[in-house]
Parts: structure tokens; sequence; C-alpha cells
């Protein structure tokens, strides 16, 4: 019982915040409404935290935790070199505690693994050792990262979709996958709030300072979705800028711009970093393969194999798209209610992700150019996700941080026909 107490204490006083914070001020909805969704998404962190921790003798969360441990009781017998290696300022006087605490991995520097556990040795600060402490305020982060999705689909449509709330803080995937001690929660924080921060770039200096922090803070966290993210957005707000008129027109400077992109960043990859893109996604997936095949997971699920070029990469990425986007299927020999369920949900992801497709070529959708460039993300986050996961549960976990987006997409497309699909009600009408 002494477990549930201290995070239900947080609870309360995250309530409180958000009932105060102007940022969760919601058109049409009142604060006690808006906080009984993050009593959901909080309450659904501890579930799979707990289970994790209790049933499954730990998981990725419980990893970032006990490494957040380690580093915070180092940071109280030394403070300035915690400082110097939470600042990311590593030389030949901290190297061996670098690789100690943060990397002994031996990945390169600043990359993900890192920044999880510099920020649950944070948390430690405050959790007092409990674990269910930090699921909580990881699911809050991600609560915001979804609140901000919400808020910048609102201001780009200047609507009241309380239906999109719903659907963004209750579809299943996104409440559970989201939620809890998972890299996959930070990245929906970050990238939502990005969102919401570029949505409002030139309303004041400040947001343009947020704006710039949570993208270079999106590359610590996962660098693979800000890398797919970069040349779609920047097509987009190009042809927006001198193309805004001619829609075809704007779908080529959109490909091209990801062409460009694509091509110069293999290339420094290749030639100046000395490494071969194409062979690291095939190290990945082969690594992958065999750590599946040797636990015998259940969920195994063939990746479209590729060989260590990018003529392989690029002509397999459908198959690994579509394998992204169709999994988890019905598997009438697997018993359980949970399987079942991911499977029905993700007929609605299929549909989300037509229908997306279908507002991309719409020349009546008056948003046809934003449907376009998050087709082009959607696809090079998915191809990946596609090519590196061998475990159906884990490409279900993987492709969670994306579904607010796909659902923001059909709410923006939906939305000029909402006479006929969306009924644009609050929870107060």
């Amino acid at each position: 019982m002494e477990l549930f107490i201290l995070p239900l204490i947080y609870i309360l006083l995250l309530c409180l915040f958000i009932s105060y914070k102007s940022f969760f001020n919601l058109q049409g909805m009142s604060r006690a409404f808006v906080c009984s969704m993050f009593i959901v998404k909080a309450f659904a962190g501890i579930i799979i935290t707990f289970n994790a921790e209790r049933i499954y003798s730990g998981d990725d969360g419980m990893f970032f935790y006990e490494a957040g441990k380690t580093l915070y009781e180092y940071a109280l017998q030394h403070p300035m070199s915690y400082f110097k290696l939470m600042l990311g300022i590593y030389n030949d006087s901290n190297q061996h505690e670098y690789y100690t605490l943060l990397n002994w991995k031996g990945l390169p520097y600043w990359n993900d693994n890192e920044t999880m556990i510099k920020i649950s040795s944070l948390i430690h600060f405050i959790a007092f050792s409990n674990m269910l402490v930090h699921s909580v305020l990881f699911s809050f982060l991600s609560f915001c990262g979804l609140t901000g999705i919400y808020k910048a689909t609102i201001s780009i449509t200047k609507s009241n979709g309380f239906v999109l709330y719903l659907i963004l803080m209750l579809f299943p995937s996104v409440v559970f996958f989201t939620s809890g001690v998972l890299k996959e929660t930070l990245l929906l924080a970050a990238a939502g709030l990005f969102v919401y921060a570029l949505t409002q770039f030139n309303q004041s200096t400040r947001m343009k300072v947020y704006t710039i922090a949570l993208y270079l803070f999106l590359w610590l966290i996962k660098p693979h979705f800000v890398l797919f993210l970069t040349p779609a957005l920047a097509g987009y707000l190009l042809a927006k800028k001198y193309f805004s008129k001619n829609l075809w027109a704007s779908y080529v400077v959109a490909i091209a711009v990801m062409i460009v992109y694509y091509s110069a960043g293999t290339f420094v990859f290749n030639q100046i970093l000395h490494r071969n893109a194409a062979g690291t996604i095939a190290l990945v997936q082969q690594s992958t393969m065999k750590n599946s095949i040797y636990e015998k997971a259940e969920s195994y699920i063939q990746p479209p194999v590729i060989a260590p070029n990018m003529i392989s990469v690029i002509k397999n990425s459908p198959k690994a798209f579509l394998q992204t986007v169709l999994t988890p299927a019905f598997h009438f020999d697997k018993a359980g209610l949970r399987w079942k369920g991911a499977a029905a949900e993700n007929l609605l992801v299929m549909l989300f992700v037509l229908i997306n497709i279908i507002a991309a070529f719409s020349w009546r959708n008056e948003y046809a150019s934003l449907h376009f460039a998050l087709l082009l993300f959607i696809f090079s986050f998915y191809a990946l996700v596609g090519y590196t996961c061998a475990l159906e549960a884990a490409i279900l976990r993987f492709k969670a941080p994306v579904l607010p987006f796909l659902i923001a997409g059909l709410y923006i497309f939906m939305l000029q026909y909402k006479k006929y699909f969306i009924r644009n009600d609050s929870p107060n009408d």
C-alpha cells in the first residue's frame, strides 16, 4: 500500500498544477475534466510500470530507473562532476564516469539512453526511490505533449475539437504505450510541445526560443524521429510560402527537399563520418532478428530483409511501411483478449492511415499540402520501424508516438465535412 501513496500525492499535486496553469485552459472544457484525462493517463502508466516491475521482472523503464538511481547517488557524492555530466561536458577528466554511469555500451555521445538516464536521475531527487512516481511524472510529460498536439490542431483549424481531445487522450495504444518510463513517453512529450510551439512561433520571442530548444531536445530522445520530421516540415513550409496555389508544385517541392536532405545526410554519414547508413540499418535489423529468435518470442514477425546498401533500403521501404501499418494482425491461434483487442484497434489505425493518404491527394482539401508532409514523415518513420522490429509487440509500441499526429490529420480532414461526420460539441453543451 505504501508503494501507491506517494504516486497518488503527486497525481493530486499535478492536478492542482493543471488547474492553475493557463496552458491547460482549453475552450469548452472544465479543468476538472482535463484533470480526469490526466488521471487516466497517470494510472495507465502506473499499471504498465507495476506489471513490468512485479510480474515481468523489469523492462526498459526499470533499466532507466536503476541507471538513474546510480547516477543520482553519484551526484550526492560528486555534485560538480554530476553537473558536468548532465550538461554533456565530456573530457579526459570524466571519461571513466561517463562510460560507467551513462554509456557502458559505447554508443555515440548524447544518445537517447543517456538522455533517459539523466532525466531519471533528476526525478530521483524528488521521488524517494519510488518507481511509480517516475511513471506518474513521465506520464504527465506525455499528457503535456498530447495537449500540445490538441492545441496546435485547434490553432490550425480555428475549431473547438472536443471529439479530437477525447480520441487523443483515450486511444488505447496512445494511453498505454506513451505512459510510464519509456522513450516513447518522452518523445511524445517533446514532439507535441514542439508542434504547438511551432504554431505559435511568430507570437513572441519566448515561443521562438521554446521551438528551437524543443527541436534540439528531440535529437537527444529519438534522433530518427526528428531526422524524418525535418525534411517533411521544411518541404511543407517552403511549398506553403512559394507554391501555396499550386498543389502539384508543392508536392514536387516537398519530395525534392526530402531527396536532397536524405542524399546529403547519407553522404555525410558515409563519407565524412565514415559509417555506412544502410549498413547501420541492416545491422540493427540482424541484431533484432537474432535476439527475437534466440528469446523464442511468440510474436516474432519477419522484417523485409535488406542488404547494406541504399538501393536495397529504398526498394524494400514500401514493404516495411506496410508491415508496420498492418501489424498487429488477427491470429486465431493466439488466445488472449489483449492481443485481439490490439488487432481490432489496428483496424482503426489502418483507417487513419488510409484517410490521411486520401486527404493528401484531395483537391478539395484545404490542408492537402500539410497532409502530404505528414504522409512523407509517416512513411519514413514507419518504414524504419518495419525494418528494425522483429516482434509484433515491438511494432505496436514503437508506432504509438506517431498515432496522435495521424489522429490530428484525420480530424483536420474530416472537419471540412463536419456536418456529416463530426459534432463539434463540448462537454458543457
